[in-house]
């Protein structure tokens, strides 16, 4: 059995402006983000991790920094491509108040059974399911019996993880997107499915971001 933890990066400076995040844009943490991220690293610094996955988008690897400094066996981070945030096309970076102007746009958070975005160039559910069952598979066949944390982004590891476990793109979409550092866990073998341990628990940060402060 392999056991994986998610991590969603810390707040960016386009989360906080209420704008579209996604794979081909990229600001930096806010200070509550940097605090979010220590706060986790906090929360799993007696965790024991045999290997660290993050998304080549600076976000996210500022973010499994900030996590892994309180862990003392951490080791070597490993950028793994698959792990890029959904690509909303021409909408990135653009207010979410704007992009749902746009009909196409409009049915991701209203009607995920129907979106498409390419009249915007941007990607399907199922391409990003896709590729993130298949660096699943990848990694639960490659490290049995290890223990695993993946630092990624919200849609990204919102559809990986819940489809993981068998939900339908519209089961998935209709419930609220996970938050900002938070962690959820799931195990699991090749061929033998996964079980949800842990769902976007951010439980831990007030009282870890008391203890920084």
């Amino acid at each position: 059995m392999t056991e994986l933890y998610f991590i969603r990066h810390g707040q960016t400076v386009i989360n906080q402006e209420d704008k579209i995040n996604g794979a081909h844009v990229d600001t930096p943490l806010t200070a509550a983000g940097i605090s979010g991220a220590q706060a986790a690293g906090l929360e799993l610094q007696q965790v024991h991790f045999d290997q660290v996955f993050v998304s080549p988008q600076k976000r996210a690897q500022t973010t499994a920094k900030l996590v892994l400094t309180a862990n003392a066996a951490a080791p070597t981070v490993q950028v793994a491509e698959q792990l890029h945030e959904m690509s909303f096309g021409d909408w990135e970076g653009h207010l979410i108040a704007e992009g749902k102007r746009d009909p196409n746009m409009l049915r991701f958070f209203t009607d995920p059974a129907h979106y498409d975005p390419r009249s915007y160039h941007g990607e399907t559910f199922t391409e990003v399911v896709a590729r993130g069952q298949a660096f699943l598979q990848r990694v639960v066949t490659a490290f049995p019996q290890q223990r695993l944390l993946v630092v990624g982004h919200g849609t990204m590891l919102t559809l990986l993880v819940r489809s993981a476990v068998g939900a339908t793109i519209s089961e998935i979409m209709t419930q609220p997107p996970l938050d900002n550092t938070s962690i959820s866990v799931l195990h699991g073998t090749p061929g033998a499915g996964f079980t949800l341990d842990r769902w976007n628990d951010t439980n831990f940060l007030q009282p870890a971001i008391d203890r920084l402060a």
